[in-house]
């Protein structure tokens, strides 16, 4: 599973968009999620899980970038890019931080 995250504000707030493809699955990912002490992690502080609408197409990567658009987050084009090619490539294990400002890091790659 290839996973892309990305920290943001939005609507006066941190969040944390974390975005993939998952390779036994063929299907794409999104998560956003409440960036609370820098830790996004309690079940509380999930604002949006793609898991919670399987009628949506995760096999296309315009359902992610629709979804966003949808969720009024914006994110660099690094992402949702990176994003495709995993799912291109059929890439996994992979961990990639995305910034606004800067190109992407690279924290695994499998």
């Amino acid at each position: 599973m290839s996973r892309h995250h990305i920290r943001l504000s939005h609507c006066g707030g941190s969040i944390v968009v974390v975005a993939g493809y998952d390779r036994p699955l063929r299907h794409l990912f999104l998560q956003v999620l409440r960036d609370e002490d820098g830790r996004p992690t309690c079940e509380d502080n999930i604002l949006y899980d793609s898991l919670h609408e399987p009628a949506l197409d995760w096999a296309v990567i315009g359902t992610l970038s629709d979804k966003l658009v949808t969720l009024g987050i914006a994110v660099p084009e690094s992402l949702i890019e990176a994003v495709y090619l995993d799912q291109c490539f059929n890439a996994g294990n992979r961990v990639v931080r995305h910034h606004v400002d800067r190109p992407p890091e690279v924290l695994m790659a499998g």
